[in-house]
């Protein structure tokens, strides 16, 4: 005769320790979003520098301004993340946007001697070829980007 003891396998429900509905969602719907929103915020600059503008064929003279840079140089590592969300922010408008070529691009370097780039990143106005800056300052490039090449 088998004899079989009761309850060896149950389990009893509700007794694990379980975080409120709230923050569960929080957790699992919120949480990678905002994850992926930053680290988007922080990469997607890099990848358009070292992905992008690989082709450029010609300068947008509707454009703000020009940045030629090389996506090894330290200095237009630091300053292309700016260039790039100004150019998100104004999206919708052509003459805010600065228009960015890699002139370490064999496609591009052309561009090192038609406009007499020495460094990088050089901004120029597209209108005006002579008028160019050599900076990282952000107010600078502002204030380079936004004055009309008319005025100089």
């Amino acid at each position: 005769m088998k004899q079989y003891i009761k309850g060896g396998n149950d389990t009893k429900k509700g007794t694990k320790n379980k975080l409120p509905k709230p923050i569960t969602i929080i957790i699992n719907k919120v949480l990678p979003v905002i994850v992926l929103l930053v680290a988007g915020f922080y990469f997607l600059p890099y990848a358009s520098m070292n992905f992008q503008n690989n082709d450029v064929k010609g300068l947008d003279i509707k454009a703000e301004a020009v940045m030629f840079y090389s996506s090894t140089c330290s200095h237009c590592q630091k300053v292309y993340p700016k260039v790039f969300w100004h150019n998100v922010l104004n999206f919708n408008n052509d003459d805010k946007q600065i228009q960015t070529i890699n002139v370490q691009n064999p496609n591009n370097k052309h561009y090192i001697s038609d406009f007499d780039v020495q460094e990088t990143p050089t901004f120029m106005k597209p209108n005006n070829p002579d008028m160019k800056l050599v900076s990282t300052d952000v107010k600078k490039i502002n204030n380079f980007a936004e004055t009309d090449a008319n005025d100089q």
